[in-house]
């Protein structure tokens, strides 16, 4: 009987298994290319760096490195290439927005956000008066967002 309990949880939980080891496959590519990103340094060709955070980005999705790339490439567009890329970084991190918007960082990436917006755009207003409803933001952040 207790063979047979097992081999029916066994069967039950397979799907489970198989989706937390392709998560992990997942999630260990991307701390490789984020090795291969470390191993380039600051120093490196800016658009080289931007191939392997948007591979990151592309293949890790769903996962804390996926996301992590999205603010990286933000990072890169707004002080890695011999000019702001200001545009490129607002697309990114509305990307961010999109794909994880119920990240614990999404308060942090849409403040950002806000901030890449010229004061009295709609999105903006839209952004701030998000923040300003988001309990889970400090009243001292939200005190300082116009």
């Amino acid at each position: 009987m207790k063979a047979k309990i097992f081999a029916l949880i066994s069967i039950l939980l397979m799907p489970i298994c198989s989706y937390a080891a392709d998560v992990s496959s997942i999630e260990r590519e991307g701390m490789i290319m984020r090795v291969e990103l470390n191993r380039l340094g600051d120093s490196a060709d800016p658009s080289e760096r931007e191939a392997i955070l948007r591979k990151i980005a592309d293949r890790c999705k769903g996962t804390e490195e996926g996301e992590a790339a999205y603010w990286d490439l933000a990072d890169l567009y707004l002080d890695g290439f011999p000019e702001e890329k200001r545009q490129e970084a607002r697309e990114i991190l509305e990307l961010c927005v999109k794909s994880y918007p119920n990240s614990r960082r999404s308060a942090m990436v849409k403040c950002r956000l806000a901030g890449l917006y010229d004061a009295g755009s709609a999105r903006r207003s839209e952004l701030v008066r998000q923040l300003k409803n988001d309990t889970t933001l400090p009243a001292v952040v939200k005190s300082t967002l116009n």
